[in-house]
């Protein structure tokens, strides 16, 4: 923003101000904005100021944060630019408060895909903060934006971290278990046609009754005890199945696929069908060597 607009009362501290922003003082600007709110109050509700101030706190966050995402500057812009735009009744700020405003949105999509992708565990919680204010400035700048593609993606991101950490510990976190699933279930009704998230439900179901059977049972386990735990297990085996049934129609060369189906099917005690897929199963190893 190379200047601003002057149609507003006057303040000798806001000039000073400006004049600050303008040598690229954005630091010592920054700290000048009580100065001059305390010297003229009624800048708390003036467009012109609150744009500037928020145009100060984003290239704090562009040029001297370099945009980290730990930049307190950040939220302090996108917040001067919303006060701006509720105040500019002659919209003479609004659009470039609004294109600011969507630049802050994609940085922080993007921080919630980064911390994704490096699957940074610890971070996890800031990354549902990110995704939040992204959609908030986002809903601000466009309106009739369509989120679910970009939800999808945070989603799936999510639900494959919460699902890695489940698998490092079992035993300590599987309160974990619940939010996986959640963000899973979250990115399939979004579009029910996903192959990925489809997939690793079914897995994860499937690996929860077979947990049950190998690992939490014990040998001495009183018989009330058997038939709750086997009962379970079963509710997990028949969970499986319709996410599994699904990416087979996506997928039916996937031999993994069709043999986690056969393997349910044969925890179900549903013989008939295992032995069905184990035939389909054989016919695609089969295919297989030939092939190689």
């Amino acid at each position: 923003m190379k200047c601003f607009s002057q149609n507003s009362s006057y303040c000798p501290e806001q000039m000073l101000l400006i004049q600050k922003y303008k040598s690229k003082n954005y630091l010592n600007a920054s700290e000048y904005i009580d100065t001059v709110l305390m010297q003229c109050p009624d800048k708390s509700n003036d467009a012109y100021f609150l744009h500037l101030c928020g145009f100060i706190n984003f290239n704090i966050y562009r040029e001297i944060d370099s945009k980290s995402s730990s930049s307190t500057a950040r939220p302090a812009a996108c917040d001067y630019f919303i006060k701006s735009i509720n105040n500019d009744n002659k919209n003479q700020f609004t659009e470039k408060n609004l294109q600011a405003i969507n630049s802050f949105s994609i940085s922080y999509i993007n921080d919630a895909l980064m911390i994704m992708q490096k699957m940074e565990f610890k971070n996890q919680k800031k990354a549902l903060e990110y995704y939040n204010t992204f959609k908030m400035l986002k809903s601000i700048a466009d309106p009739n934006y369509d989120f679910s593609n970009i939800s999808i993606d945070f989603f799936n991101g999510m639900g494959r971290m919460y699902k890695m950490r489940y698998e490092n510990d079992k035993i300590d976190s599987k309160n974990l278990l619940d939010s996986c699933i959640n963000y899973f279930n979250k990115s399939i009704a979004l579009n029910p046609n996903q192959y990925t998230p489809n997939y690793d439900l079914g897995i994860l179901y499937h690996n929860l009754g077979v947990d049950i059977i190998l690992e939490e049972l014990d040998i001495d386990a009183d018989l009330e005890m058997v038939i709750l735990m086997q009962e379970q297990a079963v509710q997990y085996f028949s969970k499986s199945l319709p996410f599994l049934e699904k990416v087979y129609k996506m997928k039916p060369e996937e031999s993994s696929i069709v043999q986690g189906i056969a393997a349910v099917y044969y925890s179900l005690n549903d013989m008939e069908k295992h032995v069905e897929y184990m035939n389909i199963l054989k016919e695609l190893e089969s295919k297989g060597s030939l092939d190689d």
